[in-house]
């Protein structure tokens, strides 16, 4: 759903930030904030799609001392008589605004719409709720201009050195924000949500990172806890310091393997000799990189390309890697740049969120030796992968903001949860989520077998009844269910 929003920029996401306007820092008690009612308004350049906000407390420990303003947009149940109540979406993240997202395209919710108000909403420091900006706009990220898969002291120098730049700008200009825009903040601001919604609990349906949120919502109120999806739960989103011999390019053999057995793949119809075609064309890209629009294509923006595309468009990506060996590597940039300044996703959100919530700082040297060892493991992935784990280089961690990855509470205290997970997810560890589904005592897990991100309407007829079931009937299945090609009838 999320690689939908990259196409175009609607209208309305232009006009709604004027719409907005400037929302002051002001005092209110908790009491006062959970009895708030949204006044909804209809959305500039939208007929249906409705749009308020409401007010959450800056630092939810002091509530009394600032607030800040929590974007919303809504559509109606189409049948009120029939109506469940108000069902929250997030699209996952961090950093992705979900007023815009829905703007822009509420239809994969037509079919909840029947019985539910679907509310989507911008998360602390995103789109119009007190949002984020490290840079002025159209600044490059420090990190962007040196080698990201460095394989010299020189190098490595330089990389530490770009982080910590990025982090001091951020500290700087955000500093009374950035110990606030936690995700266990905005599970809190979703509690002041249901309550201003008027709902006794709290249905919910995550993506992703969205996923991570809705689980530490479950976390801290148990006993609020609705009709919750979590599809692909990540709760996780910052890349730790992965073990060389942990990481893998399991999911680009899977995409060679398919290209291999159509006429027009790229790579030739051998696999392994496909897959090393591709090593050779990344790894030259790193002492050679490819010139695109006054930028480059070097080996850690060819593989982030990569991984974008193979989310949910692989004859993207084959076209992309056709042009590529060609010489044109003007697609795979395309898909490695498409969240860069985008009105849909924010990247100073995403890292000052991701990087409160994991204290993990590791040190430069230890990645330095796991990426030699990956380079061997994933020829292709590996070192940027490894490399990543200095995402966080240089920022504060904020003490107790860790997601759960399993509900320490006690499961047996939350109601059943339907949990959805792709066993070939290239962004969320399929065990992962099969961790978190442990953990949630009478809840269901619902697999696709396939190897997109996500899986709740991406086509699979078998996904998404077994969702819309539970929604709109409150009926789970009553085992885990297994999704795979066989099963697509769509929908």
């Amino acid at each position: 759903m999320i690689r939908r929003l990259l196409h175009a920029l609607p209208v309305a996401a232009i006009l709604i930030g004027a719409w907005w306007g400037y929302g002051a820092l002001t005092a209110q008690s908790d009491a006062a904030l959970r009895a708030q009612r949204p006044v909804w308004e209809r959305c500039p350049g939208s007929l249906d799609v409705q749009c308020a906000r409401i007010q959450v407390p800056l630092d939810h420990g002091a509530p009394e001392e600032h607030t800040i303003d929590l974007a919303l947009a809504r559509l109606p149940a189409r049948h009120p008589e029939q109506r469940l109540g108000s069902l929250v979406v997030n699209y996952g993240g961090p950093g992705i605004s979900g007023v815009r997202s829905f703007l822009w395209d509420p239809e994969p919710f037509n079919g909840l719409r029947a019985r539910y108000d679907i509310v989507a909403f911008d998360p602390r420091g995103v789109g119009e709720s007190s949002p984020l900006s490290c840079r002025p706009s159209g600044e490059p990220l420090p990190y962007l201009r040196v080698d990201r898969t460095p394989e010299t002291p020189q190098e490595i120098t330089a990389l530490v050195k770009a982080r910590n730049e990025y982090a001091d700008m951020c500290r700087e200009q955000e500093s009374f924000h950035l110990p606030h825009v936690t995700t266990k903040a905005t599970a809190r601001d979703l509690d002041i949500l249901r309550s201003a919604l008027g709902e006794s609990t709290l249905n919910f349906l995550g993506s992703s990172y969205g996923g991570g949120l809705g689980a530490a919502y479950a976390e801290l109120y148990p006993d609020k806890v609705g009709r919750m999806v979590l599809d692909a739960p990540a709760t996780s989103h910052t890349p730790s310091l992965h073990s060389g011999t942990a990481v893998s390019d399991e999911s680009i053999r899977a995409f060679v393997e398919d290209c291999a057995g159509r006429p027009d793949c790229p790579l030739g119809h051998e696999v392994d000799a496909g897959l090393e075609t591709l090593r050779a064309f990344v790894a030259g890209l790193d002492s050679r990189p490819l010139d695109v629009s006054g930028d480059r294509l070097d080996d850690a923006a060819a593989v982030e390309g990569i991984q974008q595309l193979l989310r949910d468009d692989w004859p993207g990506l084959r076209t992309a890697l056709a042009k590529g060996l060609k010489g044109d590597g003007s697609p795979l940039h395309a898909a490695a740049t498409s969240l860069n300044g985008d009105v849909f996703f924010s990247r100073d959100a995403h890292a000052a969120i991701s990087c409160a919530d994991d204290a993990a700082r590791p040190d430069p040297e230890d990645v330095a030796r796991q990426a030699e060892i990956a380079r061997r493991t994933a020829p292709i992935t590996g070192a940027l992968t490894v490399w990543s784990a200095l995402y966080c280089q240089g920022w504060d961690p904020v003490p107790g903001a860790a997601l759960p990855s399993r509900l320490s509470d006690g499961p047996a205290k939350v109601p059943p949860i339907l949990v959805v997970g792709v066993d070939g997810d290239p962004v969320v560890p399929y065990e992962g989520v099969r961790e978190l589904r442990a953990t949630l005592t009478g809840s269901v897990l619902v697999t696709l077998r396939g190897h997109g991100h996500t899986a709740y309407r991406s086509g699979l007829r078998c996904v998404n009844e077994a969702v819309d079931a539970y929604l709109l009937e409150g009926r789970l299945p009553a085992a885990d269910v297994e999704c795979g090609p066989a099963d697509d009838g769509g929908s």
